[in-house]
């Protein structure tokens, strides 16, 4: 039994899949393989449950694998001590964010972070799409909206509060709404979410809507007049600033249930790479988002 074999072991528990295990260890699907059966072979059980499309902890594998853990822990830092290396927060750290939200508030804090961390390489994938956390082998996801997954642990790195918007051109053309039922008269823009719900119980369902999945092309769409849209301010923040769109139906706020989220491996040890991250989002988005810094969108 080998460091090696431990961490694989670990990393499939935490995966759910040999593949996802063995690409973030460099390792190729057999030799991940092989190793699994050996380390098998050396305890006498079956780690997993094994179908055609994920793996499962055993009876076994699930009293092993604190065991693994702690064993790992201290070989680790044994080897450290006895190697002289530095404690310095190193290693490479895998994300996955929004695409719109990674570029206009991630991407620029990263210079800082890795001033911190000079040691931490980043991986990072933006994308729409939900991603599928045990083939991509993410250290941590950020995303508006949470997962169902027992296998991760949610954190809320910030309120995703929700505005009416539109351009002037399209105000001059169509009119102004002023009270919800306005809407039904008016073209909407939406990501797919074709009923709007306000904080005074009213419940407005879309009758006319250009559908679209992306929220920068949303967003264009909006300041090019092609309806009203219901837009997160860290989106719209900035063409709110310019006067591309304006606030409709202020005195009527949403109802906001989204939040910004920070999902990681439920696991006892989080990787010192994947803490320092974390703690470095919350200081940088809490106890106020930059976009709700200044008040002017209150």
């Amino acid at each position: 039994m080998d460091i090696l074999s431990l961490r694989l072991f670990i990393r499939i528990a935490e995966l759910g899949g040999v593949t996802a295990a063995a690409r973030h260890l460099s390792l190729s699907p057999a030799s991940a393989s092989a190793r699994l059966v050996k380390l098998e072979e050396i305890l006498g059980c079956s780690l997993f449950n094994r179908t055609t499309r994920a793996v499962s902890l055993t009876t076994d594998g699930e009293l092993f694998l604190p065991y693994a853990r702690q064993t790992l822990e201290t070989l680790e830092t044994g080897l450290s001590a006895v190697r002289g290396e530095s404690s310095e927060v190193q290693g490479l750290l895998r994300m996955t964010m929004p695409g719109s939200f990674g570029r206009m508030y991630i991407i620029p804090l990263l210079a800082e972070f890795q001033s911190r961390y000079p040691q931490v390489k980043l991986d990072l994938r933006l994308s729409d799409e939900v991603l599928d956390f045990v083939e991509g082998a993410y250290d941590l996801i950020i995303r508006n909206a949470s997962l169902a997954d027992s296998r991760l642990i949610l954190r809320k790195l910030a309120a995703d509060r929700r505005l009416l918007v539109a351009s002037p051109a399209y105000l001059e053309q169509y009119g102004t709404p002023t009270i919800p039922e306005d809407l039904a008269a008016h073209r909407c823009v939406t990501l797919g979410e074709t009923i709007w719900k306000f904080e005074d119980g009213q419940i407005i369902r879309v009758s006319f809507s250009n559908t679209v999945n992306d929220g920068e092309a949303m967003r264009k769409m909006l300041e090019h007049g092609m309806g009203i849209g219901m837009k997160s301010v860290w989106n719209a923040r900035e063409s709110l600033k310019s006067g591309l769109l304006v606030e409709v139906l202020a005195e009527f706020p949403l109802v906001t249930e989204a939040s910004i989220w920070l999902l990681y491996p439920s696991r006892r040890i989080v990787a010192p790479r994947v803490r320092v991250m974390i703690d470095f989002l919350i200081e940088q988005f809490q106890p106020i988002p930059p976009w709700e810094g200044n008040g002017e969108l209150s």
